[in-house]
């Protein structure tokens, strides 16, 4: 099979020999060790035969009184003179496709979307030390994300978060501005209250006289941190009552999770693939690190009717695919778990579920619905205006 394989692509030539008596020519070729592939006798003075590429110029030597003319190539003689005929359109492809793919890996705009135009321009100064400006090559997802590191470190005190997202040619810059505020009150003189109905777990007070402490049970607009100051029963002073007060405060959600369960999620990361088509097979071009799995949308760019190789650009975007079919159990703790990111969702660093019990099931015929409840631990805080306090004086009657 090797050699079958080997004899398939050396190169041959096609040729057409006429004279007295050919036969002679190649019994003459014979003798000479010059293979005969193939012979087709047209008449006795006209004959076609295939030779080795390497014995044409012998077999031309050993020419004495007969007409020799070369009808075609064979094997890699025949695809190098074909490829030698179609340089130039080959070349303009190989260029045209080189050309496209430094113009997509490069960069054409870098747009920082804030309205502070100091951070802005902060911002496009270090981009550019990075390289990340007009007509520089773009970077891989994991050099984005070490010079993101860098600039979040370097402005730890102006930025909160900050994200680099590439579409196309162009880089987009968002980030959240860090805000820093020294404590302070919402109104010149307050109390502290509860905002939900909860139980006291924790009081943190800078300023004010705490009232309600940890396990009391309070209702929505109760005084907690008191802005009037009081001695023996009576009122000193009144302040802007200050703090942070975290109670337990309880939920229900209603969830319902299938027992076929499909999820298609998109990551944000994005990007275009130049991509070669051959029938049902794809070649993407230059694509080093491809995603695992991905949508995409593609535009032809080069295609030849009736020749079954197409030339597209895609727009590829990673996404995340889970796809399980669960059983009443499974489906039930997967109820559970999205009840759970639901509450956790609207929960700040410091606050946390305590305990949760599914107070009611039903299962259906395509899957299964809870009440689950939840107790969380969570910020009650809240302020109510208050006016200063002034101590009533008795106005005595002259006699």
């Amino acid at each position: 099979m090797k050699n079958k394989s080997i004899e398939i692509v050396k190169s041959k030539v096609k040729l057409k020999i006429k004279g007295k008596n050919v036969n002679r020519y190649l019994l003459r070729l014979s003798k000479n060790h010059i293979p005969l592939l193939f012979i087709d006798k047209i008449s006795k003075d006209e004959v076609n035969i295939l030779i080795y590429f390497k014995d044409y110029e012998n077999a031309q030597k050993l020419n004495t009184i007969y007409d020799i003319h070369l009808i075609e190539y064979g094997g890699w003689e025949k695809e190098k003179h074909s490829l030698f005929k179609n340089k130039w359109i080959i070349l303009a492809l190989f260029f045209s496709l080189l050309f496209l793919w430094t113009l997509s890996k490069m960069i054409f705009k870098v747009e920082i979307v804030t309205n502070n135009q100091n951070m802005r321009e902060k911002l496009l100064r270090e981009l550019k030390e990075y390289d990340i400006s007009k007509f520089h090559f773009q970077k891989n997802y994991q050099t984005l994300q070490k010079i993101k590191q860098k600039l979040l470190e370097s402005h730890h005190d102006d930025i909160e978060w900050l994200e680099i997202e590439r579409r196309g040619t162009k880089y987009i810059i968002r980030f959240e501005p860090r805000i820093i505020e020294k404590e302070k009150g919402k109104y010149s003189y307050q109390h502290v209250v509860s905002k939900k109905n909860a139980i006291i777990k924790k009081v943190e007070s800078s300023n004010g006289q705490i009232i309600r402490g940890q396990n009391d049970y309070v209702k929505k607009g109760d005084i907690i941190i008191s802005g009037y100051i009081s001695l023996n029963g009576s009122v000193k002073e009144t302040v802007s009552a200050l703090g942070n007060v975290y109670g337990e405060v309880w939920y229900e959600v209603d969830v319902f999770y299938p027992f076929g369960y499909y999820e298609q999620t998109k990551t944000g990361r994005k990007k275009e693939v130049y991509v070669l088509t051959f029938l049902s097979n794809r070649i993407e071009l230059f694509n080093f690190h491809p995603f695992y799995d991905k949508i995409y949308t593609s535009s032809t760019i080069l295609e030849k009717r009736g020749f079954p190789i197409r030339f597209v650009k895609e727009k590829q975007e990673e996404v995340h695919t889970i796809s399980s079919i669960e059983t009443v159990e499974e489906a039930t703790l997967k109820a559970v778990d999205l009840a759970t990111k639901k509450i956790e969702s609207k929960l700040s660093e410091k606050e946390k579920i305590l305990k949760y019990k599914i107070i009611n099931r039903e299962i259906e015929n395509n899957g299964v619905t809870l009440k689950v409840f939840f107790s969380v631990y969570e910020d009650i805080t809240d302020y109510l205006e208050i006016t200063p306090y002034v101590e009533e004086k008795d106005e005595g009657n002259g006699s």
